[in-house]
Formats: C-alpha cells, sequence, structure tokens
C-alpha cells in the first residue's frame, strides 16, 4: 500500500490537532477530579500524575529525538521497539521500588500504580509514532491523539461520575488506552514497520547509551505540605501544562526537518528554520504571559470556584515555567538532532541535581511557590548550558564543512 508523505504545514495541523484535543481532555479529567472528588483526591491524583511522569520520562528515554532524526537509519524500528519495551519494564520496576520505600496508603499506591500503567501505554504507543512521523504521516499520529483523548478520557469521566470512585476512573482509563493502541495504532504502524531489518542486544543497548540523557519538585511539595495543597498547585498549574505540552506537540514535526538539513549539510536552512523558531517560542511565551497577568485570576476562579482565590498568585511563576520548558525542550532536542550528548547529559543533570537538593529548601522558604522558583533556576541553568553545547557543535560542524569546500 503505497503511503505518500504530507507537507510540514499538514504534519503540524493534524499533530497539533490531536495534540490539542488530547491534552484538552487530560486537563478536564484534572479539573473534574478538584471539582467533583475534591482536592484530597485531586492531590492524590496529581501525586500519581507526578510519579508516573518521572517514570514516563524515563521510559521514553529521550529515543524519540533520536528516532524521529535518525536520517541515516543507523537503527532499525525493530530496535527501538524492543527498547521502548526494556525502558518501560526498568520504569515499572522503579517505580515501583519507590513506592515501596515510601510511606503512602494503600489506596493511594494503587492509584499511582494504575495511572503508572495509562503512562506506559502511552510511553509505548509514542515509539510507533516515532516510527510513523519518520515517513511524514502525522495525520495518522493526530487521528490517534483524538480517538484516545476523546475515548478513553470519556470512559474516565462517566465512571468518575457514576461511581465517584478515582481508582476504578483511573483503572478504566489505562485498560482502554491499551486496547485502542491495539486496534488502532497498532494496524497503523505496520504500514510504516520495516520487518526486514533485523537487531541485537549489542545494538539495543548502543541505542539506549546513545540515549541516555537524563517532578521531584511535585514530590518534595506532597512530603512537605500535603496531597491537599498538592491538589490546589496542581489544578493551577493545568492550563499552563496544557500550553506547554501543546507547544513540543506543535515542533515536533519540524525535527525531521531539521534532521536533514544536517545530513545534507544545508546549515543555511538550518539556522534560518532554527532561529525562526526560537522567535516564536519567544513571542507566543509573551503573548502568553501577557494574558496571564490580564486574565489569569478571573480565569481560574471560574474554572475552579472562589476557593482558589487565595491562591491564583501562583499562576504567573507557573506561566514563567511553561515559556522557559517549552524553550528548553526545543534547544534539548535540536542537541539531539546535532547529535551533541554530552551537553544534553551535563544539562540535564546539573538541572535535576538543582531541583533535587533545592526543593525542599526553596518550598520550605517560599511556600508553595518555592515548586516553581526551583524550576524557573533550574531551567534557566539548563538552557544556558544547553546553548553553549549547541553553540559549539554548530561552530564545530560549520568549520568542517567550510575545509571540505
Amino acid at each position: 500500500m503505497e503511503n505518500p508523505t504530507l507537507s510540514l504545514q499538514k504534519n503540524i495541523l493534524w499533530n497539533s490537532a490531536g495534540s490539542f484535543i488530547y491534552l484538552f481532555f487530560q486537563w478536564l479529567i484534572s479539573y473534574l477530579v478538584a471539582r467533583l472528588l475534591g482536592f484530597e483526591n485531586a492531590g492524590i491524583f496529581s501525586l500519581a500524575i507526578s510519579i508516573s511522569s518521572a517514570a514516563f520520562a524515563f521510559a521514553i528515554y529521550g529515543v524519540r529525538g533520536y528516532q524521529v532524526s535518525d536520517a541515516s537509519k543507523k537503527y532499525s524500528d525493530k530496535s527501538y521497539v524492543i527498547a521502548r519495551l526494556v525502558t518501560c519494564l526498568l520504569s515499572i520496576v522503579g517505580c515501583s521500588v519507590y513506592l515501596a520505600l515510601n510511606n503512602y496508603g494503600l489506596y493511594t499506591i494503587s492509584c499511582i500504580t494504575l495511572y503508572l500503567m495509562f503512562k506506559m501505554s502511552e510511553a509505548y504507543v509514542d515509539v510507533y509514532h516515532g516510527i510513523i512521523q519518520r515517513s511524514m504521516r502525522m495525520d495518522y499520529i493526530g487521528k490517534s491523539f483524538i480517538l484516545r483523548g476523546v475515548v478513553c478520557n470519556l470512559l474516565f469521566i462517566l465512571t468518575a461520575i457514576s461511581t465517584k470512585n478515582l481508582l476504578l476512573s483511573i483503572g478504566i482509563l489505562a485498560l482502554s488506552s491499551f486496547t485502542l493502541i491495539f486496534i488502532y495504532d497498532y494496524r497503523k504502524v505496520n504500514l510504516f514497520y520495516e520487518r526486514s531489518e533485523g537487531t541485537s542486544r549489542k545494538k539495543i543497548y548502543s541505542l539506549l547509551l546513545e540515549c541516555l540523557v537524563m517532578s521531584i519538585p511535585r514530590i518534595s511539595l506532597e512530603s512537605i505540605k500535603g496531597s491537599e495543597i498538592l491538589g490546589i498547585y496542581a489544578s493551577i498549574a493545568i492550563p499552563a501544562a496544557v500550553i506547554q505540552v501543546l507547544a513540543g506537540y506543535i515542533f515536533s514535526p519540524m525535527l525531521t526537518i531539521f534532521a536533514e538539513h544536517v545530513n545534507q549539510k544545508l546549515y543555511k536552512k538550518f539556522y534560518h528554520l532554527l532561529f525562526k523558531t526560537i522567535l516564536y517560542i519567544s513571542l507566543a511565551s509573551v503573548v502568553i504571559i501577557i494574558g496571564g497577568i490580564i486574565f489569569g485570576r478571573l480565569g481560574l476562579v471560574i474554572l475552579f470556584g472562589q476557593g482558589i482565590s487565595s491562591y491564583t498568585y501562583l499562576f504567573l511563576p507557573i506561566l514563567f515555567i511553561s515559556s522557559l520548558t517549552a524553550l528548553s525542550w526545543f534547544i534539548g532536542l535540536m542537541l539531539t538532532v546535532l547529535r551533541e550528548f554530552k551537553g544534553l547529559i551535563i544539562a540535564s543533570v546539573t538541572s535535576l541535581a538543582i531541583c533535587y537538593f533545592g526543593s525542599s529548601l526553596f518550598i520550605l522558604h517560599f511556600g508553595i511557590n518555592g515548586t516553581s522558583l526551583i524550576l524557573i533556576v533550574a531551567l534557566v541553568v539548563q538552557i544556558v548550558i544547553m546553548s553553549i553545547f549547541m553553540a559549539m557543535r554548530l561552530k564545530k560542524y560549520n568549520a568542517e564543512y567550510n575545509r571540505e569546500r
């Protein structure tokens, strides 16, 4: 079956539309948990999201950016799929150990475990989407997001409304996600999956080693302030988080183009697209922050009621975090395209260390806003380090290109 590629604009449109619908429903279920089940259940749900998101971050392992920018096809599709199975399994084991070492109640542990399974479904389908994206057919990815966003989250909402049971609702969410991935995504990826290419343990190890790139603050906040305060913070953070993640999905289709420019040594086109993208991120950030200053308090009260009004001061720093995260995400992916893993690792480890050692101190000193302030510090440091390494790598490529000419 012939599958002609789509234009960059159509790929961005489909990916953005699907991602927006998916993220809207993700926001909606978090909103409904806070409104219908109370801030304590919202705190448990947010804790499940935070811990599972940390496991998810390890499970995806930075491979997607490497995968879609693998223009020379150094690794086979099978290598990427098996590597993802390995990292998902390791994430589950690591999360299980973490839960065993912490004093959470049985109900909270059960909610976290089921939500972890849901996040592993997202991690697994991500490697399928990488295969599809490399063929520039992100219309299939957009449709997958729409299908899972609507069906899985509506089932969650209906279960939550009818049973008032968070645990059962999360279980339905995870089960329906895996089911739809098998029904839809597995069938679509087979249109592009190159089965003739083999793999080996050495290849899997090599891939994982190359992609070795390193919600601690939220977990610290929960242990210091309790689940209800975490639920309030998470509820305020939802609108900003949606913007942040959506920005990532909008720019994701461009990775293949960036990789082709580098592979073909079209550095002028690479620079032009790089600076244009950073400009768009900066302009969007300014608009979002101004909007937050003007409408943030009113919007949060409309969404969550007067009970949230005492905490609306948290919103502006969270908007700064979203903007910095979008920029950090993009620069990090550029380092992946340029295969500058040393800089990526140094920046990630430094940022992680700042969060780990500074979270408790900042939260105790600045209150709930300490969570945002420590993340802002960590992100700024991370962006500066990554930018330095990106400039050095581009300078090296330019020198090599000029010598060849």
